[in-house]
C-alpha cells in the first residue's frame, strides 16, 4: 500500500500541482503522511533521510523526509515533485543543508541538479523501478562539506582531540 502511494503521489502532484495543493483534504493527507515519515527518517533502519533546511524567505528551519542514497562524495535525493518544490528551492538558495541518514548526521553543501543513467544506477534495483514508475528522473546531489570530509578522514585519536 505504501509503495503504491510512493509511486502515485509524485505523478499526481506533478500533473495537478495547483489544483491538488489548494485542496484542504490533500493538504491534510500530506501533513499526516509527512509527520509519519519524519518519525522514521534518518534512523539506522530506514533508507529515508531527514533533510534539515532553512526557508529562503522565512528563515524557519524545516525538515523533509526523502529517499536517500550514498553517491560520490555525498548523497542523491530524488526531486519527486519537480524543481518548484520548497525544500529544493530552499537548499538551492542557501547552498547548504543537514542530512540525517542511517543514524548519522552530515553537513552538506554545493547542491547540483543531475539526471541520467549514472544517477539512476546509484539506487538499488527495487528503488530504481519505483523511481521510474513514478516518473522521477531528476535528483539533487548534495556534497559533504569539506570540513565534514576532513573530519571523517582524520584518524580516530585526532578526532577525539578536536
Amino acid at each position: 500500500m505504501a509503495l503504491g502511494w510512493l509511486v502515485l503521489l509524485p505523478r499526481i502532484g506533478r500533473r495537478h500541482r495547483d489544483v491538488l495543493f489548494n485542496r484542504r483534504a490533500f493538504k491534510k493527507f500530506l501533513t499526516t503522511y509527512n509527520g509519519v515519515t519524519r518519525k522514521i527518517s534518518g534512523t539506522e533502519r530506514s533508507s529515508w533521510g531527514l533533510l534539515t533546511h532553512v526557508g529562503r524567505r522565512s528563515g524557519h528551519v524545516y525538515q523533509t523526509s526523502l529517499g536517500t542514497v550514498d553517491y560520490g562524495d555525498g548523497f542523491l535525493l530524488p526531486l519527486g515533485y519537480g524543481p518548484h518544490t520548497d525544500w529544493y528551492r530552499n537548499v538551492m538558495a542557501s547552498g547548504t543543508g543537514t542530512l540525517t541518514w542511517k543514524g548519522h548526521t552530515y553537513q552538506l553543501d554545493r547542491p547540483e541538479l543531475i539526471s541520467g543513467p549514472e544517477a539512476m544506477r546509484a539506487w538499488p534495483l527495487m528503488s530504481r523501478m519505483l523511481l521510474r514508475l513514478a516518473g522521477m528522473h531528476e535528483f539533487v546531489w548534495l556534497h559533504r562539506s569539506p570540513e565534514e570530509a576532513a573530519e571523517r578522514l582524520a584518524p580516530p585519536a585526532q578526532r577525539a582531540t578536536q
